[in-house]
């Protein structure tokens, strides 16, 4: 089993450019970026995280933060690498500043293809591959679109285009109420290879009791500052705010307590320990630390909802 890469992920804002129909922020009626308060706390955070981390800036869509290629520099300046993802929208000059502001250290971006929202895909294609050709052989670069089934054949026409380019092109599966749709077999059989990695590890699998860095090697700031395990709700879940002052990591490996898990970044991380779930009394201690108030987001009854959830996946 691979280490755990030490990485965190922050939110830097939930505004975005484009309005796609599938996601999930488009719930939030305040949709705000993360403030300078929030900001220098991060900055002050980076040089207590020893060994260099994996900082990945999300947002909605990061580069329009006014802050962004300052976040950028700080990170890279701390010892650490910096990985992104955008929907690809700026200028090519704009993006490419990436590559100079990060020196070196910039270790993945994801161009997230949104159909609907590309005025002009030919010229999303051109901007795709002028960047690839110019990126250093060190980062990775990568064309991810979630597969919506009626585009199914204008994505695979993509996919064909950026592959026979050069470009390493991946699907993301389109995700419901929380849950991996079933796509048709004709499908099912073309994304079978062409999927985000380790999909396949997590999709419609409990991971319920297994142990996990979490929370302890890998964390999420919000744009509010508050900083979560990862990005599946459940108990022991919030770790403090640290525009606050108050974030305070696991010591070690903790059960996931989630019902689901539907983000592969733990997975990719090597976060998760596949096979090697927690005795009872260990998940009896992660439930009642639940209790001590690291659930901000749930009163006692939804609380209780949550958990009934959980003990029904065993």
């Amino acid at each position: 089993m691979k280490p755990p890469k030490p990485s965190f992920e922050w939110i830097i804002t939930d505004r975005c450019n484009y309005d796609c129909t599938y996601c999930f922020q488009r719930v939030y009626a305040d949709k705000r970026h993360c403030s300078d308060a929030t900001v220098e706390a991060v900055f002050r955070l980076l040089p207590t995280l020893e060994g260099g981390w994996l900082v990945k800036l999300i947002g909605g869509e990061p580069l329009i933060h006014p802050r962004f290629f300052e976040m950028c520099s700080r990170i890279v300046a701390a010892g650490h690498r910096l990985c992104t993802t955008t929907n690809f929208s700026l200028p090519l000059p704009k993006l490419l500043q990436l590559l100079d502001v990060c020196d070196g250290r910039l270790d993945t971006i994801t161009a997230s293809l949104h159909l609907h929202e590309v005025r002009d895909l030919d010229v999303f294609i051109d901007k795709v591959t002028k960047f690839q050709a110019v990126k250093p052989a060190k980062t990775t670069f990568v064309v991810t679109a979630v597969m919506v089934a009626e585009d199914f054949d204008a994505l695979k026409d993509v996919s064909e285009r950026l592959t026979a380019a050069g470009v390493r092109f991946r699907f993301q599966v389109l995700r419901v109420n929380n849950r991996y749709v079933q796509y048709d077999q004709e499908i099912e059989e073309y994304i079978a290879g062409k999927l985000l990695e380790n999909v396949s590890q997590i999709r419609d699998r409990s991971l319920f009791g297994t142990m996990c860095h979490t929370g302890h090697l890998f964390f999420k700031i919000d744009v509010n500052g508050d900083v979560v395990r990862c990005f599946n709700l459940q108990p022991n879940y919030f770790l403090g705010n640290i525009t606050a002052g108050t974030l305070q990591r696991f010591e070690g490996p903790q059960p996931c307590l989630a019902r689901r898990c539907t983000c592969t970044v733990a997975a990719n991380r090597h976060m998760i320990l596949f096979g090697q779930e927690a005795a009872k009394p260990a998940l009896v201690r992660s439930y009642l630390g639940a209790w001590s108030g690291s659930v901000p987001y749930a009163s006692a009854k939804v609380y209780r909802v949550i958990t009934g959830w959980l003990s029904r996946t065993r």
